[in-house]
């Protein structure tokens, strides 16, 4: 099974907007975009996320993805993003406090968020 590092960001963040801070394998790079987003520059958090070669099966990319897209009111988009990572794996993402939640649950709460939440907005 694949696992997934999640350097600093807990899960009940994405319930308020926070990016995804993760990369596949044993380092602990920020994935594209996790800066931008921070500073709430949801567009060049999306053409740094599309541009940096990770590949779009990524979950952490695909979550950055959807929160940028739903930032800059493209909600349909967002939800295409959170939804393909449902068609991949069920990977094991491991988040800064060492909790391990699974990217299919990630997107769930993505998901949620988008329809009645902080990225409802």
């Amino acid at each position: 099974m694949k696992t997934f590092i999640l350097a600093s960001v807990p899960i009940a963040a994405l319930l308020t907007a926070a990016p995804v801070n993760a990369q596949m394998g044993t380092t602990n790079q920020p994935a594209p975009g996790y800066s931008s987003l921070l500073k709430s520059d949801f567009s060049s958090a999306e053409r740094e996320i599309r541009s940096s070669g990770v590949s779009p099966y990524d979950p952490a990319r695909s979550i950055n993805l959807g929160i940028a897209l739903a930032k800059t009111g493209r909600p349909a988009e967002a939800e295409a993003a959170f939804r393909s990572v449902l068609k991949e794996d069920d990977v094991e993402m491991i988040i800064a406090n060492g909790q391990t939640v699974m990217s299919h649950d990630l997107a769930y709460r993505a998901l949620a968020a988008l329809k009645n939440g902080p990225l409802s907005q």
